[in-house]
């Protein structure tokens, strides 16, 4: 009778091409294919069948290590999966990080202006609705947040802003002297 160590190594023998070649593919690589997908296959592989005899390779019915083995290894293929997909986005938000957009002078200038007329149109507005809606929209707070803060009805605050907005859309479609005559 064979020992336990010998059945292992002959259940390995039997099992481990394969299944490095159903992981390789899971992964991405694909027959014949190298590289990283082979190694990190053949490293699931090997992990997969050391939790198989950790977990106690002999006190499984015929048949049944292997798929139990099958089903552990994709288990780990997916969670490697999932990895590499936070890895690239990771990846990708630090390079889009030091990739400076720098505008050009002419984008530079018109958003100049642009704020500058915002600023102009905006202190047009009574001061209540002005305080309203660049708490609303600069601080970011809830309609709850400005009523605390003004003291008054969370009604009046949506008012107030409602109010704002229409009357900056309004003068932001007049030209620019109209809209600074009022």
């Amino acid at each position: 009778m064979a020992s336990r160590d010998e059945e292992f190594a002959r259940f390995f023998a039997e099992f481990y091409p394969s299944l490095c070649r159903f992981l390789e593919c899971l992964l991405g690589g694909g027959r014949g294919g190298g590289g990283a997908q082979a190694t990190t296959a053949q490293d699931i592989a090997q992990d997969a069948f050391l939790q198989l005899h950790r977990a106690g390779f002999d006190s499984f019915p015929a048949g049944e290590a292997r798929f139990w083995l099958f089903r552990v290894a994709r288990n780990m293929a997916l969670n490697e999966l999932a990895k590499r997909q936070t890895r690239v986005r990771l990846f990708d938000k630090v390079v889009d990080s030091f990739r400076a957009r720098v505008p050009r002078p002419d984008e530079e200038f018109e958003l100049a202006e642009t704020r500058e007329r915002v600023a102009e149109m905006l202190k047009l507005l009574p001061e209540h609705q002005r305080a309203a809606l660049l708490l609303r929209e600069q601080e970011e707070m809830s309609y709850r947040e400005i009523a605390q803060v003004l003291d008054i009805s969370e009604a009046k605050v949506k008012v107030d802003i409602f109010r704002a907005r229409a009357a900056l859309r309004e003068r932001w479609g007049k030209p620019q002297s109209a809209a600074a005559n009022g």
